[in-house]
């Protein structure tokens, strides 16, 4: 068979489904091949950004690989901010791509492949041989997965059409996970948290990619700890009493005096980054324990009294045992803890600011929270919103939660939910985004309208670019270079294909109700208008 053909066997046989991309000359042939031959499900982005977000979205909520196909040149250009946001995740990912013909070197679109990707911090692979390009797709799966990186895949576009023979090889499976742990490390690690009286765990991606809820609760009940979360693992403690939420910057009033109470921290998975620990000050005087299953993760932003290297679950099973097997009792002291942490007025955090035709972000978050499905899934774009989307709408479960500002970019999220649509059907997600980020990838939305997706699309609108009205505010300078007098977002919905609602009062918010996430009324974009003056950082 040709080896176009043969790529799109192997993708099937892989279990690549959907394959997610944008059609153009370096692709088109295994496209048509994967759908029409092979019986893949494609879906089409509107933009190659939106094509990487989506298999990003897709791998979060999966644990899978997610693929994605973009033709060469500005095809591959196209997708780089996209790319780096899936890096800086740790998103297994393929991206396939093209390198243009050798015997054209003139061609308009040819640009250096491996250089591109270099910047990112993907790993780049090109086959040899058309021969080879199967076996490279199997190989470029297996190193995504085992790197948990995505890995930008060159076929070179004059290889499709070349009659190779495809002897099918077995999907090569993610090596398996071994935890042996240090003695004198492991040791050390016991001897900080059998002391602990106040002891906290928290639970980052690393937690959830691990599926370690069961371990890890486990280790947080036997200790007595209260838990938390990075903002990429929310939803991991969904439930416990002792549940703080977000740990960090981002902590509620409640949570943040608990962790800084706390008196040892035990981290898995979680990078420890200054957001989480407040530029260390949380964590400060507080012996920590982490865990990691890359070394290179340990020490990287905050020094540990005791660094482990191994899988999250796996370490929090092995602790718990020698714990149990040694008869250690723990005199931990959070008394009052689960009291005070269901008394919590949400409220009381900040003071209300809505105005004649605006809400305050803040208290439409909290309404918005009460109206929701429970079956949800939940992915927020980068901009000045996410404070109260983070702290006010829960996440049921970790697997549902993606946040796309790894990276500082906005316009992202849409792609990403998108994804993450297609991976969880059963749910409706919902993608919130600023109105700056949302404008720049909108169209996307017609992709959810095309493929009949679950989606709500939640655009708080400040018309302006509001992180940069924060910051003009803060220099002195006049906060309205940074408004925008955008069209009303709710006529755009309705002209991409799907449906539209607008709020401008929290009495609009309250009349939400089932029906309005019934399947009939989706795909819906939900324009909130906020004011952009209000201090929402306070």
């Amino acid at each position: 068979m040709k080896t176009f053909d043969a790529l799109a066997r192997r993708l099937v046989h892989y279990g690549i489904e959907p394959l997610f991309g944008l059609m153009g000359d370096a692709n088109m042939q295994f496209i048509a091949s994967y759908i029409d031959e092979h019986g893949g499900r494609y879906i089409g982005s509107t933009h190659e950004a939106g094509a990487v977000g989506m298999a990003d979205g897709y791998a979060r909520a999966t644990g899978t690989v997610g693929v994605a196909t973009v033709t060469h040149g500005p095809g591959t250009t196209n997708t780089l901010t996209a790319l780096t946001e899936a890096v800086r995740a740790g998103t297994p990912l393929v991206l396939m791509t093209s390198s243009t013909p050798s015997s054209t070197p003139n061609h308009i679109q040819n640009i250096d492949l491996a250089r591109l990707a270099e910047p990112t911090g993907s790993a780049f692979r090109r086959p040899l041989r058309a021969q080879d390009v199967p076996d490279e797709l199997g190989r470029a799966l297996a190193q995504a997965r085992s790197e948990s990186r995505p890995v930008v895949l060159d076929i070179p576009v004059e290889f499709h059409g070349v009659e190779i023979e495809d002897t099918v090889a077995a999907p090569r499976e993610a090596p398996v996970v071994e935890t042996d742990l240090d003695p004198e490390l492991l040791d050390a690690a016991l001897g900080v948290i059998a002391s602990a009286r106040r002891p906290l765990v928290i639970a980052g991606r690393g937690a959830v990619e691990s599926d370690g809820h069961e371990a890890i609760t486990a280790f947080a009940n036997l200790i007595g700890a209260a838990v938390a979360t990075t903002v990429a693992a929310r939803g991991f403690f969904s439930g416990h009493e002792l549940n703080l939420g977000i740990c960090g910057n981002l902590a509620h009033s409640e949570g943040l005096t608990a962790v800084l109470d706390s008196d040892c921290v035990i981290a898995f998975g979680a990078s420890l980054n200054s957001y989480t620990t407040d530029s260390g000050s949380l964590f400060e005087g507080k012996p920590v324990v982490h865990i990691d299953r890359d070394a290179d993760h340990l020490n990287r932003y905050h020094q540990a009294e005791v660094g482990l290297c191994g899988d999250a679950a796996a370490v929090a099973t092995a602790i718990t045992q020698v714990l149990i097997s040694e008869e250690i009792e723990f005199a931990s002291n959070r008394a009052g803890l689960a009291e005070k942490l269901r008394n919590r007025v949400p409220t009381d955090d900040f003071v209300e600011a809505s105005g004649p035709d605006t809400v305050d972000m803040r208290s439409a978050m909290l309404r918005l929270s009460k109206r929701l499905p429970s079956n949800r899934a939940v992915v927020t774009d980068a901009g000045r919103f996410l404070r109260s989307v983070w702290r006010y709408i829960d996440v049921p479960h970790p697997r549902h939660s993606a946040v796309t500002h790894n990276f500082g970019s906005i316009g992202l999220g849409i792609g990403c939910a998108t994804g993450v649509s297609v991976a969880a059907p059963d749910l409706v997600t919902f993608a919130f985004v600023g109105d700056g980020g949302g404008m720049m990838s909108l169209t996307e939305f017609n992709t959810s309208v095309r493929y009949g997706l679950p989606l709500v699309l939640v655009v708080i609108n400040d018309g302006s670019y509001g992180a940069e009205y924060s910051k003009l505010q803060g220099f002195n300078a006049d906060p309205r270079h940074s408004l925008v007098q955008w069209p009303e977002f709710s006529d755009l919905g309705v002209a991409l294909g799907g449906n539209a609602v607008t709020v401008r009062s929290l009495e609009e918010i309250d009349k939400l109700d089932e029906s309005t996430w019934a399947p009939e009324n989706l795909p819906l974009l939900l324009e909130i208008k906020v004011d952009p003056s209000i201090d929402y950082y306070a």
